[in-house]
C-alpha cells in the first residue's frame, strides 16, 4: 500500500482534507445529474429490451470493431501492463471506429447515398490491414525516467483500486440515454432518405453529419437507437485518459477518472448525445498520439495516421470548435521539445481536411441562405436575434454567464475551484516537481478555455450578438469546454498529487 503522510499534524492533513470535501461535493452532483437524466430518459420512453435483428447486428458490428482494434495491436509488447495495453486497445478501437464513419463519409459526399453494407468491406479491410500493422517494426519513443517524487514505489496492494468501482458506477449510469434533437435526428433521418441530404430535416443543416454518422451506423437497433457505439467509444476514451492520467499522477489517476466522469458536462454531454463529448475524445486522443512514450503506438507510421484521423474527426463533428482547437495545438506545439515532430502537426493537417471536405461539399448539400453560417462557426439566427445592447453590457453578461458555466453545480462542479486551490496551494508550498507533460496539458487545455472565451466575444461584435446572450452561453458555451476539460483534469490531478506527496514530511521540513 502507498504510505501514509508521515506527521498526524493539521497542516498535513489539510490537503487531504480540503480535497476529500471536494471530491465528496463532485460526486454529489454527478450523482444528482445522473438522477436527473435517468427521471428524463424514462419520461422520454423504454427502449424495448428483448432480442431483435437490429440490436444483433448493433452488436455484432461493435464487436467486430473491438476484435479489430485487437488485432491492430502488436504481436510483441515488452513491458506493457495491463491497463497500458488496454489504453492501447482503446486508442485502436477509437480510430477502426472513426475510421469507418469517415468512410461513410466520404462515400456519401461522392455517391450521393448511404450504403449500410459498406461497413462489411470496409470491416474485411480492417483485419487485413490488421495482419501488417501487426508485425511491423516497432519504433517506440524512449521512456523519460521517472520523477521519485512521484512515482510511488513497488507494493503488493491490489491492482484495483476501490475508486475505479466508483468509476465504473459512474460509466454505467450513462446506459439510460435520451435523444438531443440535433444529432439523434439526423441519424434517422439519414436512415429515412438514404443520403445525407437528411440534414435538410433538422436543425442546423450546416453542421459537418459525422457523429450523427456514428449514431446512424446502428439506428436500426431499437434497444440502444445508435447510442451502443458512442457509449463504448466513450468507455475506450476513459481507458485512454486512464492511461494519460497514470502518467502524470500515478497514485491519484483512480481519482482523476472519477472527476471526469462525475462531471455534469461530460455526463449530460454523453447521455445526451450531444456532440461536445465526442470532440472532447477526439481532441484527447490526438493529443495523446502527439505526446506518446512509445506505451500506445506500436510505429511512427500508425501514430501518423492516428493523429490525422482524429484531426479529421474533430472538425467533421463540430467544426465550430476549431479555433480553440487550433489555439490549444499552438501551445502544444510552442511548448514541445522537438516542434517538428509530425506528430504535433497531423491533427491540424487533419482537421484542414476534414473541414474543406465539408465547406466544399456537393451543391445537394448546401444549406437555405437562411441557414448560411457566418465566419463558418455558427447559423446565424435571425428569428430570435436579440436587440442590441451596448458593448460594456454584452460583454459583462457574457462574464456573468461563464462564471457560471465553470464554477457552479451545472457546469462543472467543483472542478474549477479544485483546480484553483491546488496550484496556489502547490505553489506556495510544495517544490517543483512533476512531469514536464502534465504543466504543458494544463496550458493547452486553459489556452482552449480562454480562446472559446475569446471566439463567443468576437461573434458578438461580428453579427451575431446572440453569442453574448445566456440562452447561448448555457446551452452552448459549457460544451465547448468540456473539449478540453479532460487536458485541464490532467494537470489538477497531477497538481494534487504534487501537494499531497511531492513534500517532505512536517519533522523534515522543520530540520
Amino acid at each position: 500500500m502507498i504510505p501514509a503522510p508521515h506527521a498526524p499534524s493539521a497542516p498535513w492533513r489539510a490537503p487531504w482534507i480540503v480535497l476529500g470535501l471536494l471530491t465528496a461535493v463532485q460526486l454529489g452532483i454527478g450523482a444528482w445529474r445522473a438522477g436527473v437524466m435517468l427521471r428524463e430518459g424514462l419520461a422520454a420512453g423504454v427502449r424495448p429490451l428483448g432480442p431483435s435483428p437490429g440490436l444483433g447486428a448493433d452488436l455484432l458490428m461493435c464487436g467486430l470493431l473491438a476484435l479489430a482494434a485487437w488485432w491492430w495491436l502488436p504481436l510483441h509488447a515488452s513491458g506493457a501492463d495491463g491497463p497500458r495495453r488496454a489504453a492501447a486497445w482503446a486508442l485502436r478501437f477509437l480510430l477502426v471506429a472513426w475510421g469507418l464513419a469517415i468512410a461513410h463519409y466520404a462515400w456519401g459526399l461522392a455517391l450521393g447515398r448511404l450504403t449500410p453494407s459498406l461497413t462489411w468491406p470496409v470491416l474485411v479491410f480492417y483485419f487485413v490491414g490488421g495482419a501488417w500493422v501487426r508485425r511491423a517494426p516497432v519504433s517506440a519513443a524512449p521512456t523519460p525516467p521517472p520523477d521519485p517524487a512521484l512515482t510511488p514505489p513497488p507494493s503488493p496492494a491490489p491492482r484495483r483500486h476501490p475508486a475505479l468501482w466508483l468509476a465504473l458506477a459512474c460509466y454505467g449510469a450513462q446506459v439510460p440515454h435520451i435523444f438531443q434533437q440535433i444529432w439523434a435526428c439526423r441519424a434517422f433521418k439519414f436512415a429515412e432518405r438514404g443520403a445525407l441530404t437528411g440534414v435538410f430535416d433538422c436543425l442546423d443543416p450546416v453542421r459537418p453529419p459525422l457523429h450523427s454518422l456514428i449514431l446512424w451506423l446502428g439506428v436500426g437497433d431499437p434497444t440502444f437507437q445508435g447510442r451502443l457505439l458512442p457509449l463504448l467509444l466513450f468507455g475506450a476514451f476513459a481507458l485512454l485518459f486512464y492511461q494519460l492520467l497514470r502518467r502524470v499522477a500515478p497514485r491519484l489517476a483512480p481519482w482523476g477518472l472519477v472527476w471526469l466522469l462525475a462531471t455534469d458536462h461530460v455526463f449530460k454531454g454523453q447521455v445526451s448525445a450531444y456532440a461536445g463529448v465526442p470532440v472532447m475524445i477526439a481532441i484527447a486522443a490526438a493529443i495523446a498520439v502527439a505526446s506518446d512514450d512509445g506505451a500506445l503506438v506500436s510505429s511512427r507510421g500508425l501514430g501518423l495516421a492516428m493523429g490525422a484521423v482524429a484531426g479529421a474527426t474533430i472538425a467533421l463533428i463540430r467544426r465550430d470548435g476549431l479555433p480553440e482547437f487550433l489555439v490549444a495545438m499552438a501551445v502544444l506545439i510552442w511548448t514541445a521539445r522537438e516542434r517538428r515532430d509530425l506528430r504535433l502537426w497531423l491533427p491540424l493537417a487533419g482537421a484542414a481536411a476534414g473541414y474543406l471536405s465539408w465547406t466544399l461539399r456537393p451543391a445537394a448539400l448546401e444549406a437555405p441562405v437562411g441557414f448560411a453560417p457566418t465566419l463558418g462557426v455558427l447559423p446565424p439566427l435571425p428569428q430570435w436575434a436579440p436587440a442590441p445592447v451596448p458593448a460594456p453590457l454584452a460583454m459583462t453578461r457574457l462574464a456573468y454567464g461563464v462564471q457560471g458555466q465553470v464554477f457552479s453545480h451545472y457546469g462543472y462542479g467543483a472542478f474549477a475551484w479544485a483546480w484553483v486551490i491546488v496550484v496556489i496551494w502547490a505553489a506556495r508550498s510544495v517544490p517543483r516537481t512533476g512531469t514536464d507533460l502534465a504543466r504543458r496539458l494544463g496550458l493547452a487545455g486553459l489556452a482552449g478555455w480562454v480562446g472559446t472565451y475569446a471566439v463567443y466575444a468576437a461573434l458578438t461584435f461580428l453579427g451575431q450578438p446572440q453569442m453574448s446572450t445566456l440562452f447561448v452561453i448555457r446551452t452552448g458555451f459549457g460544451r465547448h469546454l468540456v473539449h478540453f476539460f479532460p487536458l485541464c483534469l490532467l494537470h489538477a490531478t497531477a497538481t494534487a498529487e504534487r501537494l499531497l506527496w511531492g513534500r517532505a514530511p512536517p519533522a523534515q521540513r522543520g530540520a
